[in-house]
């Protein structure tokens, strides 16, 4: 098996979302600052800023396919667990969150980083999870090396 990752990606949010977020945390500077003086409110807008950076960073979810395993958010599973793969439309992946869902399938969709996704399918009978769903901003690639032959 292959030690090195195969494929590798990091769904860091849409500059939207920070634009967003920085905002929120311009809007409670400017607040404390009208209300406790430049200073504090300085203060309260870099201490907030830099919060805002790292949870935004430190949430996103990594996606990394490697020889021995299929990692999403931290959780693992082993490449021999790895079934069918499906890279999904749209409509699809509303289905599947929606009128489709099945509680068991573990899901880690982030639809402010990415609209595409793919479903795993999971062959251990001993896993409680049938399928895993997550997104991915380049799900052709993430689908081409978790059918790699390893």
């Amino acid at each position: 098996m292959a030690s090195g990752s195969q494929y590798r990606e990091r769904l860091v949010p849409h500059w939207w979302v920070w634009v967003i977020a920085l905002g929120f945390v311009g809007c409670l500077a400017v607040a404390y600052g009208a209300a406790l003086g430049t200073s504090a409110g300085a203060l309260v807008g870099a201490t907030a800023g830099a919060l805002t950076i790292w949870l935004l960073w430190i949430t996103s979810p990594t996606i990394v396919v490697d020889g021995a395993f299929l990692t999403v958010a931290g959780a693992k599973l082993p490449r021999p667990c790895v079934g069918d793969v499906e890279v999904l439309t749209r409509d699809r992946i509303r289905d599947l969150r929606g009128p489709g869902a099945d509680a068991r399938v573990f899901t880690a969709l982030r639809p402010w980083s990415a609209r595409d996704a793919l479903l795993v399918a999971v062959t251990d009978p001993d896993d409680p999870h049938p399928a895993w769903l997550f997104s991915s901003r380049h799900p052709a690639r993430a689908a081409e090396a978790l059918t790699a032959t390893m």
